[in-house]
């Protein structure tokens, strides 16, 4: 098997560690498009407070906007390289969740250790056009298939002229494609139960966000408009495997990585007979230690299906800072009752998780690495523009 970058390495002999997922986001108050912007941004921290417990959990304000600062502290000190995945959900946000634009900002204040990834909307042709030519400009490694404007709860990836705009972003450098990969708030309804993990019941211990008044329907004869709250919280993406196993067929140079909980793990088993099919264990990994042994059992049978080398580390920072999962990743074993059903992870394979298959995918040179951060730097505070 090919691992780059399997020598131990970094503090504490870990190994070269790449977190294929973080979000640098501004989900601050003047930025909310109105409740459904609000809503979303409220159940993305009530989850955090639910699957990142720790003495000193961030606040709301540190969660609404992802820093310069709370990126070094938080995510480069931990990991030598990191994605940035956008998100820009513009009908809930006026300049965009995580815009790719703040995006670029992050990583010109971190040289060298932040790889970004573009947005493309399959339902949106006319956003689509001059990919190439974005992807050269903006030094994109890779593109994240997603709706432009709000989650929904399905993915369509039929429209023909997608494969076609694919190909010219993977001609232009952008050879991976993330599916199934964004914040998300709720699991949909098609992802496996461990994937539901910090999705809690009235009565748990972390109480819902109150929506604030001015978020209600005003009274009859008001002269403000009106803001109706929707039924329930803004569901994550599903995806039809069917549709991703015909989009990789016909792409065999695209490396396209999907999202652990994007679909039942059954599913995902089912497409590992495409070798360009990878794996990101982010849900997966956030849900070990709610959802023990039903989330070791999918990661045993997603190794057992597509290895070490096509399955990847990635965190969702800022729903969890990543020091914790690599920690939780060093310990694993699993539990008393898959004891004997699936072999242990030794260093080969841990190291393949936590670093090497997605410096190998994304094209991470993890050989002149300089090491992680050891505190943020002091600089100003960076507006999304």
């Amino acid at each position: 098997m090919d691992r780059c970058c399997g020598a131990p390495r970094g503090r504490g002999g870990l190994p070269a560690v790449v977190d294929a997922q973080v979000h640098g986001w501004d989900g601050r108050p003047h930025n909310q498009a109105g409740p459904a912007g609000e809503q979303f941004v409220a159940d993305l921290l009530h989850r955090h407070r639910m699957v990142d417990p720790s003495p000193r959990p961030l606040s709301a304000d540190a969660f609404e906007l992802v820093t310069p600062q709370a990126l070094a502290a938080h995510v480069l000190s931990a990991v030598d390289r990191a994605v940035l995945v956008p998100a820009g959900f513009e009908d809930l946000f006026v300049l965009g969740f995580a815009a790719p634009a703040w995006h670029a900002e992050l990583a010109a204040e971190h040289p060298g250790r932040l790889a970004l990834a573009g947005e493309l909307d399959p339902a949106d042709r006319a956003r689509a056009r001059g990919i190439g030519a974005r992807v050269g400009r903006d030094g994109l490694r890779a593109l994240t298939v997603l709706p432009a404007r709000r989650p929904e709860t399905a993915l369509s990836l039929r429209a023909p002229w997608l494969r076609r705009t694919l190909i010219r972003a993977e001609q232009a450098g952008a050879g991976v494609v993330h599916i199934g990969i964004a914040p998300t708030a709720r699991p949909s309804r098609a992802a496996p139960d461990w994937a539901h993990a910090g999705v809690v019941a009235e009565g748990d211990a972390v109480p819902r966000p109150r929506w604030p008044e001015w978020a209600e329907p005003v009274r009859a004869g008001s002269a403000l408009p009106v803001r109706v709250r929707s039924a329930g919280p803004l569901p994550a993406g599903a995806v039809d495997v069917t549709e991703v196993a015909a989009l990789a067929t016909a792409l065999p140079k695209i490396r396209f990585v999907v999202g652990a909980a994007c679909a039942p793990t059954a599913s995902l088993v089912r497409l590992a007979r495409l070798p360009n099919v990878y794996v990101l264990l982010t849900d997966l990994l956030i849900a070990l230690r709610r959802h023990r042994v039903p989330a070791a059992e999918a990661l045993g049978e997603l190794l057992a299906a597509y290895g070490p080398d096509r399955l990847m580390f990635g965190s969702g920072y800022p729903l969890v800072r990543p020091a914790r999962l690599i920690r939780d990743l060093m310990t694993f074993r699993y539990p008393d009752e898959l004891r004997g059903r699936f072999p242990e992870l030794d260093d080969d394979v841990r190291a393949a998780l936590l670093g090497g298959t997605a410096a190998r995918v994304h094209g991470f040179d993890l050989g002149c690495a300089t090491g992680r951060t050891a505190r943020p730097r002091r600089r100003g505070v960076l507006s999304p523009t």
